[in-house]
């Protein structure tokens, strides 16, 4: 045996290893990830893929899928593959419709519950990507100058905080949106993604705000700071390199949080018919289209056929919101437990 190698200092673990060591040790928190890691890949993978072996996308339409009392055809149903009104024969291509049509109209139901997933998640994304940048640079500069600096952000964020949301979302959907909503990145989103993206993170972003603002108040004091500027680091440096670290953690869970949040606040606002507008769907606007026929699930008001379509086109998306906003949450919790210091020891 190599006598030197009993003289090698113990190999110490960064901080961040360590997280991941206690994560790896977390089955909520691995449960978490690959529920989420499924649902992207459904949703995001699945729904070109699905695209390209069925022949048709999420808002082509087929009158055939319904019949002449726009009744839907069910699960598991193959109709002709022409968006026409043509004369049909035995010979003529067929598509496979998995959950059979999503509405009187023709639309594919199954791939319009992808899609829908695709465009809701990435609004939260979006919103919540948007909110947290916003709110971690107005804490940061909040809590590090303070002074009139600290009193003027703190005037603008309880502005915000008072300002009712959904009657600006209701507005911005009269006045601004019609803009908005021509920016679709080349066909990469859905109309009206970049607009509620904008309205939700832009009205979001003082609650990460005033949390690293009352971090960053405790922390500009500390000795390390005091260091910092004693050596002539800038203002900027000091921020970037000594206080952003110290509130990363927080950014993390709060992020994984309110992801969660804007799944719910998306969906609500499909109720009120201010979100994405048909034919684009998300999870929220396929709920709120089809809960009057399930409300009324058998009654003479609702035909057969659009109830039993209508209770996928709304379980589903349920599903798959609660999911989501469930993982994200257990996945938040596990992470700020990962990055406790006084969590045990790994």
């Amino acid at each position: 045996m190599d006598a030197s190698a009993d003289l090698r200092p113990p190999r110490t673990h960064g901080s961040w290893e360590l997280v991941w060591r206690r994560l790896r040790r977390d089955r909520v928190a691995l449960g978490s990830a690959v529920a989420l890691l499924l649902v992207f890949l459904v949703c995001f993978a699945g729904t070109p893929i699905a695209e390209h072996f069925l022949g048709h996308g999420p808002n082509d339409i087929f009158p055939m899928a319904v019949d002449i009392d726009l009744n839907a055809v069910p699960a598991w149903t193959r109709v002709p593959n022409t968006q026409g009104v043509v004369t049909v024969t035995p010979k003529t291509p067929r598509t496979l419709f998995i959950l059979g049509a999503g509405d009187p109209v023709g639309h594919d139901l199954f791939l319009r519950v992808l899609a829908g997933g695709r465009t809701s998640l990435e609004i939260a994304l979006g919103a919540a990507a948007l909110a947290v940048f916003i709110g971690v640079i107005v804490g940061l500069v909040a809590g590090y100058y303070g002074g009139w600096v600290d009193a003027g952000v703190a005037r603008v964020t309880e502005f915000v905080m008072a300002f009712p949301i959904l009657l600006f979302v209701i507005a911005w959907g009269f006045v601004l949106s019609n803009r908005l909503q021509r920016i679709t990145l080349h066909g990469r989103l859905a109309h009206g993604v970049i607009s509620l993206i904008l309205v939700i993170g832009l009205f979001s972003w003082f609650y990460p705000a005033r949390i690293v603002r009352a971090q960053v108040l405790t922390l500009r004091g500390s000795e390390f700071v005091e260091a910092a500027r004693m050596v002539g680091s800038s203002d900027l440096r000091i921020i970037r390199k000594h206080l952003l670290p110290h509130v990363l953690d927080t950014i993390i869970v709060y992020g994984t949080l309110m992801i969660a949040g804007t799944m719910f606040l998306e969906a609500g606002l499909s109720y009120l018919n201010v979100g994405i507008e048909l034919p684009d769907a998300t999870w929220g606007n396929l709920i709120a289209y089809h809960y009057g026929t399930v409300l009324h699930l058998g009654s003479a008001a609702s035909p057969p056929g659009q109830t039993y379509n209508a209770v996928w086109a709304t379980l589903f998306p349920t599903i798959g919101i609660l999911t989501v906003v469930f993982a994200f949450s257990l996945l938040g919790d596990a992470v700020r437990n990962a990055l406790d210091p006084r969590g045990r020891r790994v």
